[in-house]
C-alpha cells in the first residue's frame, strides 16, 4: 500500500484556475466533461537550420503544425489597444479570460484536395477590395471563455475569428473566390460561452441558431462539448468546424454537418508510437486523466504500439485533484523509460512538478502530449523543471503561411505584442473556410454551405485547394495536419530555438535523456 501524501503546494498559472483537493482516482471516469487541449503562448525565433528547406521538404505531403517572448502569463490574453472598427461582435457578454488513424506514416498526409501554402514574401499585405455590403452574416464562435473550460484558448481562439471576420470584410487577397456572389455580407461574430461542458455547449448552439440566427459556428475546443453538439448542429441544419477539440469520434460520427480541421487522436498516437520506437523506449508509462481526451489517447497509443515489443502500462487519475504523488510512486516502481503526460492544462503542471518530487524526473524522459509548454508561463511555473520536457506541437515560427496567414501573422503581432499562435491561426482559418463556403454557394443555408465545403476549393491559413470530402472513417469532413515533437534542451529556451525531434525530415536534434 503507498501512502498518501501532499506534495508541497505549488502555485500554477494558467488560463484557469488549478484545480484543487478532490480525492485520487485510480479508475477511469469517462463522464468527466472537460478535455481537449490547451493554447498559449510561444516564442517567435529563427532557426536556420529549419531555413535550409526542411520544411519545404515535408510540406509537400502535409500542411501545417505558433511563435513570443516569455513575459506575463497568459490567463486571459489581454484586450487588445484598439478595437477593429471592421469587425462587430454583438454577441452576448461572456467571462473573462485542445487528440490523433493509425497508419505507418511518420505524419498524416493532407486531404487529397489540400495543398500547403509556398512560403509568402513578408511584404506586400493583401490588396483589400471594396468592402463587405448589405445585410450582415452572422457566424457563431462558440468556445470556453470561463472554468472549467480553458477560457485562454477560448480568447485566443476568438481573437482569430475577429481577425477572420475582419479579412473576409475588408475582401483582402481575393479571399472570396466568387465575384458574382455579394455574399457573405459584413460578418457578425456571436461569441458563446461552452465553459467546457456539453450541456452549456448545447444550450449555447441552439440559442445562436435559434435567437441569434447564425448561419455557421467554429471554435470548438474540449472534444466532449463537440461530441455532444453534434446531433443538435444536424438537427437544425447548422454546419460547424472543430476548431481544436481532437477525439476521433467526432469524424468518426459521420455527422452530415460537421467539419474537423484539427489533429485527432489517432493521428497523435502514431506520430507519438513512432518517435517511441524510433529512439528505443521500451517501457512507457502513460499517466492520464480521467476524461474523453485522456481515456481516448491511453486507447490509441496502446494500439499503435501494440505489436512492437514497448511494454506499456497506463495510470488513470482524476484531473480534479491537487496530489497524483501516490499514482506517480507507482509508476516510479513500474521504472519506465519514458513518462507519457497525457493531462490537460493545470494538471500537466501538477504532474511535472510532483514527478520531479518523487524522483522520476529528471532522470527519466517526459513527453507532453500537445504544446502547453509554447506557453509563457510554462516557465514561470516549473523554471528548470521544464528543461528536458518533450512536448507535441501543430505549428512552427518558420512553416510556410499563406497570403492571407502571414497578414494574420503580422497584424496579431502588431496589435497584441506577441506572436500568434496554433488556435488563433486555426480560428482564423475556420472563418476564412465558412466565408469562402457561403459565397461559393451564394447561400447562407445550410445544405448549401455543406456541399460549398465538401467540394472546395477553399484557402486557409496555411494551405490551399482544401475540401472536406465525406470519406471512409475517421476521415469524414476532415483537413489532415501533421505533428512535431519538440523537446526544451536549456531552461527559459524559446520555443522557436527548441530542437525538434520528430519527424525524421524535420529534425533539428536528437532527443536528449
Amino acid at each position: 500500500m503507498i501512502e498518501r501524501r501532499r506534495s508541497r503546494a505549488t502555485s500554477i498559472r494558467t488560463g484557469v484556475q488549478a484545480p484543487r483537493g478532490v480525492a485520487l482516482g485510480t479508475g477511469r471516469s469517462d463522464a468527466t466533461p472537460i478535455h481537449g487541449e490547451r493554447m498559449g503562448q510561444s516564442v517567435h525565433t529563427p532557426i536556420s537550420r529549419l531555413q535550409l528547406g526542411l520544411f519545404g521538404a515535408a510540406m509537400a505531403f502535409a500542411a501545417a503544425c505558433g511563435g513570443g517572448t516569455p513575459a506575463a502569463p497568459t490567463t486571459a490574453p489581454a484586450k487588445p489597444a484598439a478595437a477593429s472598427p471592421a469587425v462587430a461582435s454583438p454577441g452576448a457578454a461572456v467571462s473573462p479570460a485542445a487528440s490523433p488513424s493509425p497508419s505507418p506514416s511518420p505524419s498524416p498526409s493532407p486531404s487529397p484536395a489540400a495543398k500547403p501554402a509556398g512560403q509568402p514574401p513578408a511584404s506586400p499585405a493583401p490588396v483589400a477590395a471594396a468592402p463587405a455590403s448589405g445585410p450582415p452574416t452572422r457566424l457563431g464562435v462558440l468556445t470556453p471563455l470561463s472554468p472549467p473550460g480553458d477560457a485562454a484558448a477560448g480568447q485566443l481562439i476568438v481573437r482569430g475569428a475577429e481577425l477572420g471576420a475582419e479579412y473576409v470584410n475588408m475582401r483582402m487577397g481575393g479571399i472570396l473566390p466568387n465575384a458574382s456572389c455579394q455574399l457573405p455580407g459584413p460578418i457578425e461574430l456571436i461569441r458563446g460561452d461552452d465553459r467546457g461542458t456539453p450541456e452549456q455547449g448545447i444550450a449555447g448552439l441552439r440559442k445562436m441558431v435559434q435567437d441569434d440566427r447564425v448561419v455557421a459556428i467554429m471554435g470548438q475546443f474540449h472534444s466532449s462539448v463537440s461530441l455532444a453538439i453534434q446531433p443538435i448542429a444536424d438537427q437544425l441544419q447548422v454546419p460547424w468546424i472543430s476548431t481544436q477539440s481532437s477525439s476521433a469520434d467526432i469524424t468518426n460520427n459521420r455527422k452530415e454537418y460537421t467539419f474537423q480541421t484539427h489533429v485527432i487522436t489517432t493521428d497523435r498516437a502514431v506520430s507519438v508510437a513512432d518517435f517511441v520506437k524510433a529512439n528505443g523506449f521500451r517501457r512507457m508509462a502513460v499517466v492520464a486523466e480521467n476524461t474523453d481526451y485522456g481515456t481516448g489517447n491511453v486507447d490509441s497509443i496502446k494500439q499503435a504500439l501494440a505489436g512492437s515489443g514497448v511494454d506499456v502500462r497506463d495510470w488513470i487519475f482524476d484531473r480534479t485533484t491537487a496530489d497524483i504523488s501516490p499514482l506517480l510512486l507507482q509508476v516510479k516502481a513500474y521504472n519506465p523509460d519514458l513518462i507519457y503526460n497525457v493531462a490537460v492544462g493545470a494538471p500537466v503542471y501538477t504532474m511535472i512538478k510532483q514527478a520531479n518530487d518523487t524522483g522520476l524526473l529528471p532522470q527519466t524522459p517526459m513527453l507532453v502530449s500537445y504544446d502547453l509548454p509554447i506557453r509563457p508561463e510554462y516557465w514561470q511555473n516549473l523554471g528548470d523543471q521544464g528543461r528536458g520536457i518533450i512536448f507535441v506541437g501543430y505549428y512552427h515560427p518558420q512553416q510556410p503561411l499563406s497570403p492571407a496567414g502571414t497578414w494574420m501573422q503580422t497584424e496579431y503581432q502588431r496589435r497584441f505584442n506577441e506572436p500568434a499562435l496554433y488556435s488563433t491561426f486555426a480560428a482564423f482559418g475556420n472563418v476564412l473556410q465558412l466565408a469562402q463556403a457561403i459565397n461559393l454557394g451564394c447561400s447562407t443555408e445550410g445544405p448549401s454551405i455543406v456541399k460549398a465545403m465538401e467540394t472546395g476549393p477553399l484557402t486557409t491559413w496555411n494551405q490551399t485547394g482544401v475540401s472536406f470530402p465525406p470519406a471512409a472513417g475517421e476521415d469524414y469532413h476532415r483537413v489532415k495536419q501533421p505533428l512535431l515533437l519538440i523537446q526544451y534542451a536549456e531552461t527559459n529556451q524559446d520555443y522557436g530555438a527548441a530542437p525538434i525531434v520528430y519527424p525524421p525530415n524535420l529534425k533539428t536534434g536528437d532527443v536528449r535523456r
